[in-house]
């Protein structure tokens, strides 16, 4: 995930992904772990583009038509 994200947005993702992982694996909750690891965007390339940082991205999409 890109660096600079607001903690409330990762840690409700991460909440969502591990009840989502329980529900369509059928593991319960408590047996699953979820780990979000942020880095810089230009360290995450989507569509062979370099992924703008946050704030960036209409611009990026205008750009890349991704």
């Amino acid at each position: 995930m890109r660096r600079c994200h607001p903690q409330k947005e990762a840690t409700r993702l991460a909440l969502e992904l591990s009840s989502a992982i329980a529900r369509i694996s059928g593991v319960d909750e408590s047996q699953t772990m979820v780990v979000l690891q942020d880095g810089p965007a230009r360290s995450a390339v989507e569509g062979g583009h370099v992924l703008p940082e946050p704030g960036k991205e209409e611009e990026w999409l205008r750009r890349t038509g991704a």
